[in-house]
């Protein structure tokens, strides 16, 4: 009896420990907008990656071959690339939050039309007009938040906003491959289309009497009826329209951006693959250890959030950096640990070891939004946030073709690791910042 009411104890007391600690971390100044944003962008990283599950299944259907279904992400990410920026401007002109409502309708009509798709034609079509629709997203949503948010509070902030994100991601598998294994790969995106619907319909209601008005800025007068006519004033139209002020923190946080993205694709990238083939654990150790770093990834994201309020960002961001250097370059041991440990402890030893590296790495993701947010004021935050997903999406192509080369000529085994030196440069980049604040 005496046990029992220990366990009971100690199991409220643990409750209540965690529910303070989310209480924490979550405490945001405006928590409604956070959260609708935070959801929304859980929404978009769904949407984003809502055709892979489906890949066998429309290979079969539609007798398109594989080349042909990787180009529908192709196209995707392309026109998700080439828009963040005409978005980040877009939404400092027309309001942040009626250009969100906008993406989220394009991408849930795109997800329709891709339901009904009767060719590979039309599949295409639909995943350009939701790359288009969901290239609002960040741009307008990371800057609605900066905009409302303090400086005490913004880290929490983009630590809910982080998580939303990855739930969404390690959701869209699970959820889109589950609905088309039992009902098929239409009623799957069928159904994903009424999850956007509904997340629209939220964000009318939530925002529709809270017009933004962020002002109207002028047109530079440059030569003939204000068009450039020179290099030099191309640049300066350019420059004019873009409105950040280009200071050497912003500079560095745009390369922070753009190694972020590199470290963080790589990994994604050749995770499954540095398990399976790199160690020989196979393909199922190797998904399981993929799901591990992106689980550690969005519990982190909401801690790393509150810290960035807490201490100083720069020094985060730069230990975050080293720390992931140090256990990327570990997973030299794992041919080691696969080779002698069974199949049990290898998979508990992996999927922990690699629940600690998503823990570690995507710390740094809050931590340089936080510091973003510092940089951005209301009237360019949108053209801001639109340059930094710009340096984001260059970084997110650059990193899978530069480790993909490094595994060719090496081997996976030597590229995964590999990872470790732009962890350090990362690192090295924080450092900068904090010295320089």
């Amino acid at each position: 009896m005496m046990l029992s009411n220990i366990f009971s104890y100690s199991g409220i007391l643990s409750y209540s420990i965690v529910r303070k600690t989310l209480r924490n971390v979550t405490a945001v100044k405006q928590p409604r907008t956070v959260s609708s944003v935070s959801l929304g962008h859980g929404v978009n990283e769904f949407f984003s990656v809502i055709i892979p599950p489906i890949i066998p299944l429309l290979v079969s259907d539609l007798g398109i071959s594989y080349a042909q279904a990787g180009f529908l992400l192709t196209v995707f990410f392309l026109m998700y690339s080439i828009f963040q920026l005409p978005a980040g401007l877009l939404a400092d002109r027309i309001g942040k939050k009626r250009l969100l409502v906008a993406g989220f309708a394009g991408m849930s009509g795109a997800i329709i039309l891709a339901s009904v798709a009767i060719s590979y034609e039309m599949l295409i079509l639909a995943q350009v007009i939701s790359g288009v629709s969901g290239s609002t997203f960040h741009p307008a949503g990371m800057s609605l938040i900066s905009d409302v948010e303090s400086d005490e509070t913004e880290g929490k902030a983009m630590g809910v906003f982080g998580f939303g994100g990855m739930v969404g991601t390690m959701a869209s598998p699970v959820v889109v491959g589950g609905i088309a294994v039992i009902a098929g790969w239409r009623i799957a995106l069928a159904a994903a289309a009424v999850l956007g619907v509904i997340v629209t319909i939220v964000f009318i209601v939530v925002f529709d009497d809270e017009e933004e008005r962020t002002g109207n800025r002028s047109e530079p007068a440059l030569g003939d009826g204000g068009r450039p006519q020179t290099i030099q004033e191309g640049f300066q139209f350019i420059r004019r329209t873009i409105n950040v002020p280009l200071t050497s923190g912003v500079l560095i946080l745009l390369c922070v951006t753009i190694l972020v993205s590199i470290q963080s694709r790589a990994i994604q990238t050749f995770t499954t693959a540095y398990i399976a083939d790199g160690a020989g654990a196979g393909t199922s150790v190797g998904n399981l250890g993929f799901f591990a770093l992106l689980l550690g990834g969005s519990i982190s994201s909401l801690w790393a959030g509150d810290l960035a309020d807490r201490f100083d960002r720069g020094t985060l961001g730069a230990v975050a950096g080293v720390g992931t250097a140090i256990l990327v370059a570990a997973t030299l041991l794992v041919p080691t640990v696969a080779g002698t440990a069974t199949s049990w402890i290898l998979l508990i030893v992996l999927s922990l070891w690699f629940f600690a590296i998503g823990a570690v790495m995507y710390a740094c993701v809050p931590v340089k939004n936080a510091l973003i947010s510092e940089e951005a004021e209301q009237q360019y935050s949108g053209s801001l946030f639109g340059v930094v997903q710009t340096s984001s999406a260059a970084g997110s192509a650059i990193g899978p073709s530069l480790l993909g080369a490094v595994a060719t000529n090496w081997g996976v085994a030597a590229a995964y690791p590999a990872i470790a030196a732009i962890s350090l440069l990362l690192a090295g980049l924080f450092g900068l910042l904090s010295l320089s604040g």
